[in-house]
């Protein structure tokens, strides 16, 4: 699979669209769960691969809840990645927006995608430096791409765990 990317005002308006959708179902499960649009489609000015990312921040006694509610709503992804502050869905067949759903529990390590949204936000130079990474990363192998974005983050738990 080859990495084409897009840009973030083709993408953003179906994302927050879809975003809010499942915000609302997931809230009306788990009220007291904290759920963030995340990944480059929440970024203004970003390039997007066109999916939608979305972080679900729940407290630990709540985490086994959630896992086991979501294996009807979206697909397990990567389980062997999974610990017990971290699990990974997917709707790659969302017939609207492919979309990726992490699972973390609150101040655990890998409970860091929102804040390196607001970092990317924040800081137009790690924005540009971002978008110059992926555009070198233009119709190459995605895997590769994903490789030089765990880099660019420092080797974060979040960018491991989307490696794949």
């Amino acid at each position: 699979m080859l990495a084409h990317f897009k840009k973030h005002e083709e993408v953003f308006p179906t994302a927050t669209k879809i975003f809010e959708i499942e915000k609302n179902r997931i809230k009306n499960i788990f009220p007291s769960a904290i759920i963030e649009h995340v990944g480059a489609s929440s970024v203004p000015d970003l390039l997007t691969l066109g999916d939608l990312d979305i972080q679900i921040r729940t407290e630990k006694n709540e985490f086994d809840k959630i896992i086991k509610l979501f294996h009807n709503f979206y697909h397990p992804h990567y389980p062997e990645l999974w610990t017990n502050e971290f699990a990974i869905f997917h709707q790659k067949d969302h017939p609207i927006i492919e979309l990726s759903i992490m699972v973390t529990v609150i101040d655990s390590p890998d409970d860091e995608f929102h804040s390196w949204r607001d970092r990317l936000i924040n800081d137009l130079e790690l924005r540009r430096k971002y978008n110059t990474l992926k555009l070198n990363y233009e119709g190459k192998p995605l895997a590769d791409y994903k490789k030089a974005r765990v880099e660019f983050f420092g080797g974060s738990n979040g960018a491991k765990r989307q490696l794949k």
